[in-house]
């Protein structure tokens, strides 16, 4: 569940974001917040495992949760619109809920895998909005906007992450093989996720300084 395999992404972005951390606003902050507990929780869950042997499954049971409310939170900034706000934060404390309710019936100790299914449902939702009504139908070319790169990041991780973590139990008793190739392709998806990030970074820094070089 940890490998230090998953970390050059997650270390790129965190350097970019830290460069330009200045010209980010807050959503931003908090997706840069959300990489460098990420990157702690990557690292501490590989620790244990490997060098103490004991179930890390407990620290990303902790991630997860602060996962969904660190991006949904950043949506809620993204987006302007009222409904869609107040839709955000009900789907978040519905997530909250579920979770809490996982962790007490299963254990902290046990994979929440239900509670991480529906925070992918949630987030991918989330997300199609925030790309739907900031990014598609703006006057800007979707490319230059750094709010398309951040929705379609976390789109296609969550979204692709919805089967394979909806039928990895079933898989692992029916069908190992695939488990495994599903498994390399949400390792796939997790390097591609953190240098779009880093793009909407970018962009964001490069967009800001030529407004302070303009002024």
């Amino acid at each position: 569940m940890a490998s230090l395999l998953f970390l050059p992404g997650k270390v790129f972005a965190s350097i970019v974001g830290i460069y330009y951390f200045r010209y980010l606003p807050r959503p931003y902050r908090l997706v840069l917040l959300l990489i460098a507990i990420a990157l702690f929780c990557e690292s501490y869950g590989y620790y244990i495992s490997i060098y103490r042997h004991a179930h890390n499954a407990w620290v990303f049971n902790i991630y997860m949760f602060f996962e969904a409310l660190l991006l949904g939170v950043a949506a809620i900034y993204l987006t302007n619109n009222q409904f869609s706000k107040k839709s955000f934060l009900v789907l978040l404390i519905l997530n909250s809920i579920i979770w809490i309710a996982v962790i007490v019936t299963n254990s902290i100790y046990a994979f929440a895998t239900i509670s991480m299914v529906c925070g992918c449902c949630v987030l991918t939702v989330i997300y199609i909005v925030v790309l739907y009504t900031n990014s598609l139908f703006s006057n800007e070319k979707a490319f230059k906007q750094p709010v398309f790169w951040l929705s379609i990041a976390t789109i296609l991780y969550f979204g692709c992450d919805i089967p394979y973590m909806g039928f990895q139990s079933y898989l692992i008793a029916h069908s190992p093989i695939l488990v495994l190739k599903l498994e390399n392709i949400n390792r796939i998806l997790d390097r591609i996720r953190y240098p779009l990030v880093a793009i909407s970074f970018i962009l964001l820094g490069r967009q800001k300084q030529v407004g302070f070089t303009a002024a």
